[in-house]
This record gives C-alpha cells, structure tokens and sequence, in this order.
C-alpha cells in the first residue's frame, strides 16, 4: 500500500518518461521520474526511505543499490558523488478492464499545471507515494511518482543544461549573439521517437 508521500530535493532528471509511457518492458506502460541529486542534499531522504523500509521488511535495505535508488557511478565505475532514485509506476487495468493511465501531474516552477515532454537534464523536484508491497515471502518498497515540479525544462528543441553537466560560468570566452542558434541542435544517439532516452532497466 501507499505508506506515506514525500518530495525529493531539486536535481536532475536520468532517462524520463513523463509524456507518454515507457511500453518496452510493460505493454501497459511505466512512468518515469527517476532524479539525481548530490549525496549531501540526498542524505535526509535516504534516511526516511531507510527507516521505513526497515519498518516493513525487519532488514536495512541495500546502501549503494537497492528498489529505491543506486548511487551514480562515471565510466570507470567511480562514484560520482550523486545518487538516483528510482521513482517509477506502471499503468493498471481498473476493476472494468479499462486502462488506469497513471501519468504524473505536472506543473512549473510557479505551480502552473503545464503538459511538457521533459528531457533528461531537466532540473526538477519529484512528489512520490512510497509504497510497501508484499509478494508471496519477499517484502520492499517501490517509490511512485504522483507530480513534478519544473524548475528547468530541457526539451526535445535540442536545449542543453549546462548546470547539468557540472559546468559553472567562468571568466573567458564570449560567444557572439547568433540568431540560428537553433540551426546547431541535432537528434542525440539512443534518442526514442518522441525524444526520451530509454536505457535497458528492471521492474522496480
């Protein structure tokens, strides 16, 4: 059941799915707001996850990889110092066999509903149900997002997020104004058709 809801801190989103259902693994399709913040800003969260996961299942979860986050990890294995959570849920049929399509709500920066396709990259702060479930003598905890909160949309026209990629203004080189900046954005490589990376995942 939904034990509780909680909202993460502001951080960046890993592999969204928020506009239309990932259906690679679930022919009725799974939303995804999976989220990296720093372990600094993450620690609180952990902690709270950490107890009630242990509230249900009478063990300590995993700490670096478990069914509510991993810690991120660059191409040599290293950790990077920010952890994902895991914050996804599947589609149901209701009780007469239709669809129950659980997309997250999700609104700007100042609490506007709005209807976006957001970009990994995109600075957003997740609202998630912590759900507790039981299957046959296996118990955890899976965490579903109910809303997002835009702060910095990244969008399919080919924007970029510096802050994202762990840059910060510097003194130096200035580009010029250039009117067909847009001229210069292209498709990503692993790139679904309506513009989110969908990397080969489990069923959390």
């Amino acid at each position: 059941m939904a034990d509780k809801r909680l909202t993460t801190p502001p951080g960046f989103a890993v592999y969204p799915r928020l506009k239309t259902p990932d259906t690679k693994f679930d022919e009725l399709g799974q939303y995804k707001a999976d989220i990296a913040i720093t372990l600094a800003e993450a620690e609180e969260l952990m902690d709270n996850l950490q107890a009630a996961y242990k509230a249900h299942t009478g063990k300590p979860a995993k700490k670096a990889d478990n069914t509510m986050w991993y810690m991120e990890t660059d191409d040599s294995g290293e950790e990077t110092g920010r952890v994902i959570f895991k914050i996804r849920v599947k589609n149901r049929l209701n009780k007469k066999g239709e669809l129950w399509d659980r997309r997250p709500k999700l609104f700007d920066a100042g609490l506007k509903p709005i209807d976006v396709n957001p970009y990994g990259g995109t600075k957003y702060a997740v609202s998630f149900d912590v759900y507790e479930w039981t299957a046959g003598d296996k118990k955890g905890i899976s965490l579903q997002p109910a809303g997002v909160q835009i702060l910095e949309l990244v969008s399919g026209s080919g924007d970029v997020n510096p802050s994202a990629m762990g840059f910060a203004a510097q003194e130096g080189y200035s580009a010029p104004e250039y009117e067909g900046v847009d001229d210069f954005t292209s498709e990503s490589e692993g790139v679904d058709d309506d513009g989110t990376n969908t990397p080969d995942d489990g069923d959390y």
